[in-house]
């Protein structure tokens, strides 16, 4: 399951596009923890809105020998770009 990152206001006003790099863990039930920003451009304007939609992120857990494992370090880019056809 995904949840999009909502576009935060004043970025969307201003017309700013950029991409926030996440590293994360995935737990034994699926779940998104220890979530870090690894880069962003531009810095700070969408790390809290990337952040927020991540921890909203479930997976189907990786099964080693039957049973559940932790998966860290995973990484994903969100990227954030305005609907020019609006």
């Amino acid at each position: 399951v995904q949840v999009s990152p909502q576009y935060p206001i004043a970025a969307a006003r201003d017309g700013k596009a950029g991409y926030v790099i996440l590293e994360f863990d995935i737990s034994t039930l699926g779940s998104v923890t220890n979530v870090s920003v690894l880069d962003a451009n531009p810095k700070r304007i969408f790390n809290k809105s990337a952040v927020r939609a991540i921890k909203g992120w479930k997976y189907k857990p990786k099964v080693v020998e039957g049973n559940p494992v932790t998966q860290t370090k995973q990484q994903v880019r969100l990227d954030f770009t305005l609907d020019k056809a609006q």
